[in-house]
């Protein structure tokens, strides 16, 4: 019985300790803690020499106290460490670990060994730039009490210093010979050789821009062959000049796929070479990325590709989705709708193609890197593993494990590095369970699938690929491991060279070939640009919080890509820019219609395809009791089911019965869903639902006198509009709920991804729901307004859309915060200066003015700091107490006041998005125009 089965069985306990390798002779005492320690060059405290002792290697991204470096404007190029006894020792070996937790260049790159004093080292050792340990042996044994390291030169890193040192008496017994590495040599795994990738180390800032960052050129492309020493590598690709990330064997052994960046002016394109380092020639050439491309069973090839120009809402790196072409690179067909990143795609054994997705539907940004399968033609998505796991943070790497079921994926972070730990997933105990996930290399914290954000993941590992039900291969920090799963048995392949390591190894061999699921779609004939959906029953998911005949409809709603570049340091509300919301939804919405559920449950309808949607079940009144908080898509003419809402995506449909969505007496086909009245652009707040305000609330609720402080006005403010701010931005709870439940997509509010109950968000859970429905009652209980039913429904679709403003992600105003800011530039400048002379008696010096959040940039006039201080004889409301200004003319109060000129002439001139005259969005729609 193969580990992977006894595991599925429960008989063989996760692994909760260091991993168990072959056991050894102990290996002789570590001289260094003994020592006292002192370098020529410190870099702060919390990296002191001493730390070389201690025990303490780091993890990626963070080595403050656990490692020495040295300060890299004085001793880049070179730097004494020194360790003293109190009686003379023996010396036969010192062991260097590198300084490696923010890339290897961080490694000297000579080290010379001195004793007691003496200026002519004893040995001499270059070091390469790599974490791995790099033994430094004495010609003979020595005996001293004290040893100088001179390290000379380093790897281009800007603080070198070390990890660890360890000074050894004698020489560490050899370790025991690994079973799998002579079965390998023997020819018993089924290969001889591997193709591996020699490439510097990656370290983008997050684990989807790998694409686009920290471009490194040397390597190349190799066929290595394990023996009994160090192998021998074959060059098939040589890009010295560019940088390779990736390759493929064909289920034939005889073509290899690869991605390479010749340099640095080139986007990554697809290559493919034979084995013998013949017929190098591009799959494609294009002015964008094309990458991580796998093969496919019909001989197509999927691979990721950035031609669709978007970008991450909450980062700068365009978008690589999921596509298919054919063997020569023609018929590009664009498989995935995702409008974030997909990651690496591989085949599964039945055929399917399973891959990880970035997604934030009104979610948090990190922690959702799940994976998922599609078929090859883009037809039956759905979700495979991790969709509501917080940590890890991300599952990708994913490849099926022969002959198992199980799949062997890397777990890792959101932000740094693709590398952490090696994960082996049995999703046949949950789709998001615990229990699920076997780390395979435990000393990775993975964290738990219910707490944090998983972005703690470090480790060391990336590119594992299963051999077997027994053996996998993976590259640890550059060095290639052969390993068994259960972490008895491992061997060193293949170690860094040249200062690079070794990346993506896969066996140079055939392998069974999947069945093909569907072949891709011809050219001509395509069918009509719709998709088909059955539900069998809404209800199954819901209960027991949603009454059978409760909901009457499903919204189908599309999120919005970003289509503009935008500046980091523009961000604002958390990750925004540009802004879109308060840090509720990041994604503009959009609304493409309602389709009735009938009383069984059903519902069939079509569907828009090429784009990503997800579903609401609403009540009568058009309230969402649950939304889906991930999204589908669709390929032409596909059609596609589900059983119900939010579902297992284990769970089996209900014996087949004829739903009375699908039988329909007039034999009618299910139909598109039928548009909101506001049209089908982007779901504008300004458009939709403040003209609803503004029939049935302004007339009590406006400026600085509104009823109950309630202002929901439509003036603009500095990002948002007067309503906006009040009823979302500022959310104040009324009646024992928040005037507008939305759900917050900031860092450090994961938590509520787990909180999916039905009616737990959106217009169930809020106050100004209720007060729609049952009229706004005075103190009399008398309803006070009779707002139509029809127009309750905006506002309720607003709330369950997670309260977006704008709708469109398009702006005008890039260089402003959020692309969106009209705060007037010198406005804090001159209310500083004001209230320095005129409000310092009552405000502490004027240093601690009450401010609202917002500014009002519309009738300026109205802001608090303007009314508040002026007498209410010239128009103010005096809250200050006393008149500060006696009127609008007095030259601090102008002066104030006459900030906002530029803005208003910049918004006659550049109309912002929600303003009469800006930009309409994706479908045209003009958001001046109130209906």
């Amino acid at each position: 019985m193969s580990p992977i089965v006894a595991w599925r069985l429960g008989a063989v306990a996760v692994c909760l300790g260091p991993a168990v390798l072959p056991a050894s002779a102990a290996p002789p005492e570590n001289l260094a803690p003994k020592a006292r320690i002192a370098a020529t060059s410190e870099y702060s405290a919390r990296y002191r020499a001493a730390h070389v002792a201690d025990g303490k290697f780091g993890t990626p991204g963070a080595d403050a106290g656990a490692a020495w470096a040295v300060k890299g404007d004085t001793h880049r190029d070179g730097a004494e460490i020194v360790f003293a006894w109190d009686a003379p020792v023996r010396i036969a070996q010192i062991v260097y670990h590198g300084r490696a937790a923010f890339g290897v260049g961080e490694c000297w790159k000579r080290c010379e060994v001195l004793l007691d004093g003496a200026e002519t080292p004893v040995v001499t050792a270059g070091l390469e730039a790599t974490a791995e340990p790099q033994p430094v042996t004495l010609p003979a044994p020595a005996t001293a009490r004290r040893l100088t390291l001179r390290f000379v030169g380093s790897h281009g890193g800007p603080n070198p210093g070390a990890a660890e040192i360890e000074i050894f008496p004698a020489l560490p017994p050899p370790p025991p010979p690994s079973v799998l590495r002579q079965r390998l040599l023997d020819g018993r795994l089924g290969f001889r050789d591997l193709v591996v990738v020699q490439r510097c180390e990656l370290n983008p800032t997050h684990v989807y821009t790998y694409h686009v960052e920290d471009f490194k050129p040397g390597g190349g492309l190799f066929i290595f062959t394990p023996d009994a020493g160090s192998g021998t590598l074959r060059r098939l690709v040589d890009s010295s000049q560019g940088q390779i990330l990736d390759v493929d064997v064909s289920f034939d052994g005889g073509d290899l796929l690869f991605s390479w960046k010749k340099d640095a002016a080139t986007p990554y394109q697809v290559y493919r070479v034979r084995p013998d380092g013949t017929g190098l020639r591009p799959i494609t050439d294009h002015p964008w990325h094309s990458f991580n491309a796998c093969w496919l069973p019909d001989g197509g090839i999927a691979f990721l590709s950035t031609e669709k120009q978007q970008f991450a809402y909450c980062w700068t790196s365009p978008v690589g989705t999921l596509h298919r072409m054919d063997r020569d690179g023609g018929r590009v067909v664009r498989l995935s709708a995702n409008y974030l990143n997909d990651f690496t795609p591989a085949v599964l054994e039945d055929g399917r193609l399973i891959y990880s997705r970035w997604e934030y539907v009104d979610r948090p940004a990190i922690p959702i890197q799940s994976l998922w399968t599609i078929n090859p033609d883009g037809t039956r998505l759905a979700g495979f593993f991790g969709n509501r796991v917080l940590s890890p943070a991300t599952f990708m790497e994913p490849r099926a494990i022969p002959g198992t079921g199980a799949v062997l994926c890397l777990l890792t972070a959101h932000n740094g590095p693709c590398r952490g730990g090696v994960g082996l997933l049995d999703v046949t105990r949950g789709d998001n369970a615990q229990e699920a996930i076997r780390n395979l290399t435990p000393e990775v914290d993975i964290g738990q699938v219910g707490r944090g954000d998983g972005n703690h993941v470090r480790g060391p590992y990336e590119n594992p690929y299963p051999l077997d039900a027994e053996s996998f291969l993976v590259s640890r920090r550059g060095t290639i491991l052969l390993r068994d799963y259960d972490g008895r048995d491992a061997a060193e392949l293949l170690k860094p060279r040249d200062g690079m390591g070794f990346y993506n190894p896969q066996p140079l061999r055939a392998r069974p070939r999947p069945p093909v699921l569907s072949p891709p779609r011809p050219p001509e004939g395509a069918p009509e640009p719709w998709a088909v959906v059955f539900v069998q029953d809404v209800y199954n998911g819901l209960g027991p919080h949603v009454r059978r005949g409760e909901v009457t409809h499903l919204a189908v709603v599309q999120e919005i890509e970003k289509v503009q570049l935008a500046k980091l340091e523009k961000r604002a509300f958390g990750f925004q820019f540009p802004v879109v919301s308060c840090g509720a939804t990041y994604a503009p919405k959009r609304v493409w219609g309602y389709v009735p559920v009938a009383e069984d449950g059903s519902a069939a309808f079509k569907a828009p395809t090429g784009v990503p949607l997800y579903f609401m079940a609403l009540d009568a009144h058009g309230r969402a009791v649950q939304r889906m908080r991930t999204f589908t898509h669709f390929m032409p003419g596909e059609t596609q089911g589900c059983v119900g809402c939010h579902e297992s995506r284990t769970d089996s449909p209900r014996p087949l019965r004829l739903t009375r969505a699908v039988y329909r007496p007039d034999g009618a086909p299910p139909r598109a869903p039928e548009p909101p009245p506001w049209g089908l652009g982007g779901f504008s707040y300004a458009r939709i639902v403040q003209p609803v305000l503004d029939r049935h609330c302004v007339s009590c609720h406006d400026g600085p006198g509104a009823a109950g402080g309630i202002d929901l006005s439509g003036d603009r403010t500095d990002f948002f509009n007067v309503s906006y701010e009040t009823l979302a931005r500022e959310n104040r709870r009324a009646g024992g709920k928040r005037l507008t439940s939305w759900i917050s997509t900031m860092n450090g509010q994961e938590a509520n991804i787990l909180e999916i109950s039905p009616g737990a968000w959106g217009s169930p859970a809020s106050r100004l729901a209720d007060l729609l429905l049952d009229g706004h009652p005075g103190p009399d209980g008398a309803p006070r307004v009779n707002v139509p039913d029809a127009d309750r429904r905006r506002v309720f679709a607003w709330i369950d859309l997670n309260v977006p403003y704008y709708g469109t992600s398009r702006f005008a105003h890039g260089e402003r915060q959020g692309c969106r800011s009209l705060k007037p530039d010198d406005l804090e400048k001159t209310l500083a200066d004001v209230a320095a002379r005129r409000c310092a008696g009552c405000h502490d010096g004027g240093k601690k003015i009450p401010r609202l959040p917002w500014v009002r940039v519309t009738r300026p006039e109205l802001n608090p700091f303007l009314a508040a201080p002026l007498a209410k004889a010239a128009g103010g409301t005096e809250h200050c107490g006393k008149a500060v200004f006696a009127t609008p003319d007095d030259p601090d109060y102008r002066a104030v006041l006459k900030t906002f000129e530029p803005i208003h002439d910049l918004i006659r001139r550049l109309p912002r998005e929600d303003m009469p005259g800006g930009e309409p969005d994706a479908d045209g729609a003009k958001p001046e125009k109130g209906t």
